[in-house]
């Protein structure tokens, strides 16, 4: 099973909205700066362009994406494929930017047995009630020697709530896999121990900056150290995270390819 660090963009930022959230809006006057260290999740976004284009290229013909989202696969993909977007109605109306083709839910499929080679399901498991319903979907859907791909949050906070379910360990999504006829091809854990940590850290100092700018408490002088902790964290954990060994113990987020056999 080979290994190699990819990392996994944030559902919370990648899916949301205008007024989906409180704080949406400031969320979204935080966007241009995601690649940047004064962004709170920069270490979670690090390689977002490398990692779209390799999830571009690894789809084939027929290619259902579910929870597409703002369908931002549809620009990565060439000519020659036929790329389906598939959204949960409930979704898209709380205020998601979505794309969709088609809408429908996860765990019952509006599509035929053996109807696409690539299957993807891209930050959306920890969101469902019934993961192991959509797994069995997804592998049905799929003709066999499909691809199946599913991008999924290990250390991450919680996010989308009530909507946000469960994580999985490697082995556990091997498991939840394999129980329905797939057979595991990659596996990617995303994250560093210290990269991980620094990035938690980020998340959780701009979470209580948001909370002090809400209180008319003295403790709001302590926003700017919150501030400028944030930055700060994220270079240090880059750096740190460096100059270490590499080790996938604590993983900010996993990513697997799995085939359907013949």
């Amino acid at each position: 099973m080979a290994k190699h660090a990819i990392p996994s963009a944030a559902p919370s930022e990648q899916k949301r909205g205008s007024g989906a959230h409180p704080h949406s809006r400031l969320k979204r006057a935080l966007h241009p700066l995601r690649h940047t260290p004064l962004h709170p999740q920069w270490l979670v976004y690090l390689g977002e362009h490398r990692v779209r284009r390799a999830t571009g290229a690894r789809v084939r013909s027929h290619t259902l994406d579910i929870g597409c989202g703002d369908g931002w696969l549809a620009d990565e993909i060439g000519d020659g494929v036929d790329y389906v977007g598939l959204d949960y109605p409930v979704t898209v109306a709380k205020g998601y930017l979505g794309r969709a083709a088609v809408f429908g839910s996860a765990d019952a499929l509006p599509f035929p047995d053996n109807t696409f080679d690539t299957v993807l399901l891209l930050d959306v498991l920890e969101h469902l009630a019934h993961p192991a319903q959509a797994v069995c979907e997804a592998s049905r859907v799929l003709r066999p020697n499909g691809c199946l791909i599913v991008q999924t949050p290990f250390l991450y906070p919680l996010h989308d709530v009530p909507h946000d379910f469960q994580r999985w360990t490697e082995a556990g999504l091997s498991e939840l896999l394999q129980s329905h006829g797939l057979r595991i091809r990659e596996c990617h854990p995303w994250g560093r121990p210290l990269h991980t940590a620094a990035a938690l850290l980020s998340i959780a100092l701009a979470r209580g900056l948001l909370e002090l700018t809400a209180r008319k408490h003295w403790s709001i002088l302590l926003a700017p150290l919150l501030a400028i902790g944030i930055p700060i964290t994220n270079l240090s954990g880059w750096l740190l995270a460096r100059l270490l060994p590499e080790s996938d113990f604590m993983p900010l987020s996993y990513r697997i390819i799995a085939e359907k056999p013949l």
